[in-house]
Formats: structure tokens, C-alpha cells, sequence
């Protein structure tokens, strides 16, 4: 945590470790970024690609903004900001990786071929089993379609990472935030002092005790003193 950071009495504590998960989650949004970007330019725009293009750039903008907060304008720190991204990561990567797998499975059993090939192939015998020949069908290492659907499936993988790292820095900040409530509350929590009153009570009687004595002995008075005409 930074010194500025540090007079921010708003900034939830975390483990020094937490901040190799940061640069971690955004390494892998980079390349999750530049893969799907990959994707995009050989298949086109599919709604998988466009969501996880999203979502990446998204965790760069969102490690924009906890540096800038941590390190130079802590007054821009807010922990229920920061709650509300944590959660916003888990539930958009858990999405998008689960698209870019869905989408990756769906074309991953095809036949991308040219010429006399007929073009995509989606069956479950090969083309050749039916009198297409071998050479009217490109190798799958090197087509550009299949090099396509392994840039997605690795994405979606990585996606999977990221999800999973978002998960864990939810709940330990998730966490740490209670912790820091509650010890809050403790601090604000109203001193209750006891007094001891038993002095004051025997002073009050003391004094009450010496009245009554002192009436009794005016009135003592009173009566034996001679009455003058």
C-alpha cells in the first residue's frame, strides 16, 4: 500500500500478496484482449468475441483506476466502488469465458476447407469418407479458420484464470471489509464510566445527620432559656 494510500483511513487493508494477483489479472487481460482480437479479425464479430473484448478492457480500465486511487489520488478511493468492480469481474469473466468455451466447442469439430471442398465441413465422418479428396481439404495446422478456434479456446481458458482470480481477491476483500467494520464499530461504540456515588451518599447523610442535630440543639436552647419580660 502506498503512503498517500495510507492517511485514507477509508482503504480496506489486504495482503501484500494480493498485488501479484493484480498484475497477474492484468497480464492475462492483455492477452485475453489480444487472442480474442486475434479471433475477431479471422472469424468476424460473434457476441462471445464482443463481450470478452468488453470484459478485458474493462480490467485494464479497472487497474487504471485502483492505481491512480492507491497511489495518487487517494481521495478517489472508494471501498464500495471497489466492492461493486470485484463483483463486476467475477460475473462478467465467469460470462465470457463460458461464451468464448461455448463458441470454441461449437466450431471446434468442423472441417475448414477451399476450392471443391464445399467450404465448412460439420459432420461426423470426414470429408474424404464420402469421395471428397484428401487434397481439396486444408490441413488443420495450417488453416487460418482452425488457427481462429484454437486463439478462442486458449482465451476462454485464460478467461477461466481470470475468473478464478477475481473470486479470490472478492472474497478476501470481502472480507478484510468486514473486518475493518467491525472494528470500526468497536472504536465509535459510546464509553459507559461508572461512579462511585457511596462517597457522595455518606457525605449527603453526614450532612443531613449534623442538621438534625444542630435543630435539636437550637431547640434545646429555646427551651431552657428563662423567658424575659
Amino acid at each position: 500500500m502506498s503512503q498517500a494510500a495510507a492517511h485514507n483511513t477509508d482503504v480496506v487493508p489486504m495482503p501484500r500478496w494480493s498485488s501479484a494477483i493484480g498484475c497477474a489479472r492484468v497480464a492475462l487481460a492483455v492477452v485475453v484482449l489480444a487472442l480474442t482480437a486475434a479471433a475477431t479479425s479471422i472469424w468476424g464479430n460473434y457476441d462471445a468475441f464482443g463481450f470478452t473484448l468488453f470484459t478485458a478492457s474493462a480490467s485494464l480500465i479497472i487497474f487504471v483506476y485502483y492505481f491512480i486511487a492507491l497511489s495518487c489520488q487517494p481521495n478517489l478511493y472508494n471501498r464500495w466502488a471497489v466492492l461493486g468492480l470485484e463483483m463486476f469481474g467475477v460475473i462478467f469473466w465467469l460470462t465470457s469465458f463460458a461464451l468464448m468455451a461455448q463458441w470454441t466447442s461449437v466450431y471446434n469439430g468442423w472441417w475448414y476447407g477451399n476450392g471443391n471442398s464445399r467450404g465448412f465441413w460439420n459432420a461426423p465422418y470426414r470429408p474424404e469418407d464420402i469421395g471428397f479428396a484428401k487434397r481439396t481439404v486444408v490441413k488443420r495446422s495450417v488453416n487460418k479458420y482452425h488457427a481462429g478456434v484454437a486463439l478462442a479456446g486458449t482465451a476462454a481458458g485464460l478467461g477461466a484464470v481470470e475468473f478464478v482470480l477475481y473470486t479470490l481477491t472478492l472474497a478476501i476483500f470481502g472480507m478484510s471489509l468486514r473486518q475493518q467494520r467491525i472494528r470500526a464499530t468497536h472504536a465509535d461504540a459510546p464509553v459507559v464510566s461508572v461512579t462511585d456515588t457511596s462517597t457522595d451518599v455518606e457525605a449527603g447523610t453526614t450532612a443531613t445527620e449534623d442538621k438534625t442535630l444542630n435543630d435539636g440543639t437550637d431547640e434545646a436552647k429555646t427551651e431552657t432559656e428563662p423567658v424575659t419580660v
